[in-house]
């Protein structure tokens, strides 16, 4: 009778050291399971927002977005708390604007006077092409820069001056000395005013 208690106890006990054995190692390895899906789901589920507005014109206009933030870029997305996008400029943009483009907004150098180097524009076509950019670029703004808007508000398009893609400015007015820029000024009318005196005006 000794022996079959001594048999049962030690069953017993065999039985219960497995059983809290297993109990533990089950729990390791839910513990471990669980971080293993917690890190998984960690870097599986975050959001990253890859949508981008600009992402149709950049398909083909690829170098376009890298220029404009040189000169739309950082002092921009600051003043507006935002990115500058595409459409905000070339607002008349249509779904077939590859086939006719003049149903794009472009910004091309113009002048009222005319010109060897650039398109001839009356004053209210001028005033049209400078509207999107004098939206932002207020003329109270541009009076405090230099006078050189005010004179030429209705007889040149900002673009006759500034290269409106451009990284930084380094091809526009901006990039040039002072030297420079009354150069600029001195070769334009000395270009209009050539073919006048040819004229005979």
């Amino acid at each position: 009778m000794g022996n079959v208690k001594l048999a049962i106890r030690t069953t017993i006990s065999f039985l219960l050291i497995i059983c809290i054995y297993g109990l533990n190692f089950s729990v390791a390895a839910e513990s471990s399971d669980h971080d293993a899906l917690t890190t998984s789901a960690d870097s599986r589920h975050q959001v990253t927002f890859i949508r981008d507005s600009d992402n149709a014109c950049t398909q083909c206009h690829k170098d376009s977005k890298e220029t404009r933030q040189g000169t739309h870029g950082e002092k921009a997305t600051v003043k507006l708390g935002r990115d500058l996008k595409c459409v905000e400029c070339h607002n008349t943009i249509g779904p077939d604007h590859r086939e006719n483009a003049s149903q794009v907004t472009t910004y091309s150098a113009a002048q009222s006077e005319v010109g060897t180097h650039k398109s001839l524009l009356d004053f209210d076509a001028i005033l049209k092409a400078t509207g999107n950019c004098t939206e932002c670029h207020t003329s109270e703004r541009l009076q405090e820069k230099t006078w050189v808007h005010d004179v030429h508000a209705k007889k040149a398009t900002c673009s006759s001056c500034h290269v409106i893609h451009a990284d930084g400015e380094k091809e526009g007015m901006q990039a040039l000395e002072r030297k420079a820029q009354i150069a600029q000024c001195v070769d334009c009318h000395k270009d209009f005013n050539l073919i006048k005196k040819d004229k005979g005006e």
